[in-house]
């Protein structure tokens, strides 16, 4: 591929992503996601399950505690990616939110009730468990803004 043909499909990304403000947000999610999927994988990459699940706490920012594994950096990385990749399209971006919004919560819930770990997979901790809160009603609520404005008309 040369470069004016890769310049090109840059430029048709951008230009559809910057369609609409969901759009936009959708891209900023999935690069947000994506970034702390890698960023995961480089702290922590062990990817077992059950007992012998382990993983990682660090201190980010000095006072920050940020747990992961193997596992939540897939998490991230996985809906990051779908992120950037549904971005263009409105109607997958709006899907998206209703999709990406509610797994993120149902993450969060059972982060909170299963203590330091989902599904004795992925490894949380309370503050994360209130960043994906966070994460998916913002989500949600960008989802659901979109959606209360397109009928408004």
């Amino acid at each position: 591929m040369s470069f004016a043909a890769f310049r090109l499909l840059v430029l048709r990304y951008v230009t559809a992503v910057l369609e609409t403000p969901l759009q936009f947000f959708v891209f900023l999610a999935g690069a947000w996601f994506t970034t702390n999927g890698v960023i995961a994988f480089g702290i922590y990459p062990d990817m077992a399950f059950g007992g012998s699940m382990h993983s990682c706490t660090i201190q980010f920012l000095g006072f920050i505690p940020v747990t992961v594994n193997g596992w939540h950096a897939l998490f991230h990385l996985l809906t990051g990616l779908a992120g950037l990749a549904v971005a263009p399209v409105r109607a997958r971006a709006a899907g998206y939110t209703w999709t990406c919004g509610p797994f993120y919560l149902l993450v969060a819930a059972l982060g909170f009730t299963g203590g330091d770990h989902v599904l004795h997979m992925m490894a949380v901790d309370t503050f994360g468990n209130i960043v994906h809160t966070i994460e998916g009603s913002l989500i949600l609520i960008a989802g659901g803004a979109t959606a209360l404005a397109a009928r408004r008309g």
